[in-house]
């Protein structure tokens, strides 16, 4: 691949995007020349801003390359704005004479990585907004209701240190430590998000995989973003060795990974993906069983279509547990602290005027 010639990668809503607008040009009737463009004098009739200085980028570098003869993936490669996977399926796709087909397939797979990096992201905010709450409280305890109510305590009783309210000042020890521990989880959370948007979701994703539901969430991710590509090549017209070859491009777990290696070998060997996939448990038991009867019909890519629904599905659920578990958690934890600490100010004070009634 030639060096980069933009200043990042395309976003996935902007290569859901770019995807769409070159697709249903194509069902226009317009060439993929002059679908590129159009969209490159978008950015001329002021619209750039609206679309971003990446995009109006590419489809400016898109369309000289294209206008000296190179082909629309030829276009892609050379802008170094597109996933190479990607680059691969619209490449094939031009010689099968599927490019229109593929780019709505492109489309699709782009958008969804959107939405379901839109879900994550909105089941990761709660918390840091609970969490912010939660500090917020406790600073208000520590450096205004606290200091009230100890000066008041040390007024009636002379010192609290020597009194039987001990358990106040113990109080107000507990709330600096949980301040600090709020404090500590709020930065990890805020530092991972960041990280994330950064292009280091990796380390990330490591760290979060050692916890059980993230664990599934990530084998799941992985494991829809391999069928899909692999629909996608399949389509294509790609042979299943090849399409299974460049669909790895985009797993990012290792047991997946040693998962179609295996599969790979079998293939290899003579056996096809549906035999293949079965043999190393590709996918749940009834979607394995329904891959060989599949193929053999010559319907394959519709119940790849049918294991995607499923595998997205399985996706909303994964997130939604990761959400219904934490939320709570952290909500009773709010209720559950704040009370004692305000139970912990007022027996003392209750005490106090019983004893002056």
């Amino acid at each position: 691949m030639s060096s980069r010639t933009v200043s990042r990668q395309l976003s996935y809503e902007e290569l859901g995007s770019f995807f769409e607008n070159i697709a249903m040009m194509l069902k226009a009737g317009i060439t993929a020349e002059e679908a590129v463009d159009l969209l490159n004098e978008e950015k001329e009739g002021g619209d750039a801003s609206r679309r971003g200085g990446a995009i109006a980028e590419v489809t400016s570098h898109m369309a000289e390359k294209m206008a000296a003869g190179m082909s629309l993936g030829g276009a892609m490669e050379e802008s170094g704005a597109f996933p190479s996977y990607a680059v691969d399926m619209v490449t094939s796709s031009e010689y099968t004479g599927k490019l229109e087909e593929t780019l709505f397939h492109l489309s699709d797979y782009y958008r969804t990585e959107q939405q379901m990096k839109n879900t994550f992201e909105s089941a990761v905010r709660y918390p840091i907004i609970l969490l912010m709450m939660v500090f917020a409280v406790l600073c208000v305890m520590l450096f205004m209701v606290f200091p009230s109510f100890y000066g008041v305590y040390q007024n009636l009783t002379g010192s609290l240190a020597a009194s039987s309210y001990n358990y106040v000042t113990a109080s107000f020890i507990i709330c600096r430590v949980m301040l600090v521990i709020i404090a500590i989880l709020l930065a990890i959370l805020l530092v991972g998000v960041h990280m994330w948007r950064t292009g280091k979701s990796a380390k990330v994703k490591g760290w979060l995989s050692h916890i059980g539901t993230f664990r599934d969430l990530f084998d799941n991710l992985d494991l829809y973003r391999f069928t899909s590509c692999f629909d996608m090549f399949i389509s294509g017209g790609e042979m299943q060795e090849d399409a299974l070859r460049k669909s790895m491009k985009v797993v990012e777990g290792a047991k997946l990974r040693e998962k179609l290696k295996k599969c790979e070998e079998e293939m290899t060997a003579g056996k096809s993906f549906s035999q293949a996939s079965c043999d190393v448990s590709l996918y749940d038991p009834v979607n394995n069983r329904m891959l060989i009867p599949a193929e053999r019909s010559g319907m394959l890519d519709s119940i790849l279509k049918k294991i995607l629904v499923s595998l997205q599905g399985n996706n909303a659920k994964y997130i939604g547990r990761i959400a219904n578990t934490v939320e709570p958690m952290l909500t009773g934890f709010l209720m559950i602290f704040i009370g004692a600490m305000l139970i912990s100010l007022m027996i003392p004070l209750i005490g106090i005027m019983n004893t002056i009634g």
